[in-house]
This record gives C-alpha cells, sequence and structure tokens, in this order.
C-alpha cells in the first residue's frame, strides 16, 4: 500500500502503482520500481500498523491517511463511538453469527443422543448437559459478543 504525499503532505491514500500508471500515462515505469524511483514521484509505501484494541460492539475503528514518523509512512488508525443504529445492527448480526454456530453444533452433536448411539449412559449425560448450555447460550453472560462456549465432551 502506498500513499501518494508530495511535500510530506498527503494527497492520495491508499495509492497504488497502478495509479500512478494511469496519472501519468504518458510515462513508462518499469514492472516494479524502486523505492527511490517511487519516491522520486512523491510516492512512498505506507508500513502496516495492526489496529488499535477497541471494543467491536460499540466503537467504530478505520484506518485514515497515514503519518510521517522518524521517515516512514505509517498506518493511522482512529477509534471513534459507534452511533445506537450501528451498535444495534452490529448486536443483531453478531446474535445471529453465535445462533447459526450454535444450531451447527447442535447438529453435528445430535447423534449423541439417539437411542441406538454408542455411547455409554454417562457419555449421554455428558453430551446432554453439553446440548443443554449450547441452547441456553444465548442467556449466557457476555452474549454475543465475549461469552465462554461450552466444552465439548471428549
Amino acid at each position: 500500500m502506498y500513499v501518494l504525499a508530495p511535500n510530506q503532505t498527503v494527497e492520495t491514500f491508499p495509492y497504488s502503482i497502478g495509479d500512478l500508471r494511469r496519472d501519468n500515462s504518458k510515462t513508462s515505469f518499469p514492472r516494479n520500481p524502486s523505492e527511490e524511483l517511487l519516491a522520486s514521484w512523491s510516492v512512498f509505501p505506507v508500513v502496516d500498523v495492526a489496529a488499535p484494541s477497541h471494543d467491536e460492539a460499540t466503537e467504530n475503528c478505520n484506518q485514515v491517511n497515514p503519518t510521517l514518523q522518524d521517515g516512514q509512512w505509517m498506518m493511522t488508525w482512529s477509534v471513534t463511538a459507534a452511533s445506537a443504529d450501528e451498535i444495534a445492527e452490529r448486536l443483531t448480526a453478531k446474535s445471529a453469527e453465535v445462533r447459526s454456530q450454535r444450531n451447527q453444533l447442535l447438529s453435528e452433536s445430535d447423534w449423541t443422543v439417539l437411542t441406538d448411539s454408542p455411547l455409554t449412559t454417562s457419555k449421554k449425560t455428558e453430551w446432554k448437559t453439553y446440548r443443554t448450555a449450547l441452547r441456553d447460550i444465548s442467556a449466557a453472560s457476555g452474549f454475543p459478543f465475549t461469552m465462554s462456549w461450552p466444552t465439548k465432551p471428549s
């Protein structure tokens, strides 16, 4: 990922080699231009920096224009509060995702409660307890973002 930054001021981000070729169609560039050549056109690589930790349920984390730090352009992030509508949408989507995963786990363990299951009575009880915990997952503390999944019996 690159930034177009004439005079060390961000003009375009993100920017690519393709963008450089498009913007300068009368110029022939090598297939893999060097950083020196790119710098002569005010195009600089951006060092990828991991997004900061944030609460995905209530905060937005977005890339913003990179900043120049010690001679390198660094990815920069902005964390802001989510709107009430965004929070409600995330809650609905995450709840549906967790329930879908729960349904898949229940489906995969259906065989454990059949009358002809090869499990012993004590193992069937473990699986029934596990399946009950799965069915009750939406009442678990932290649902749907930080709840703990029940442990599958071995």
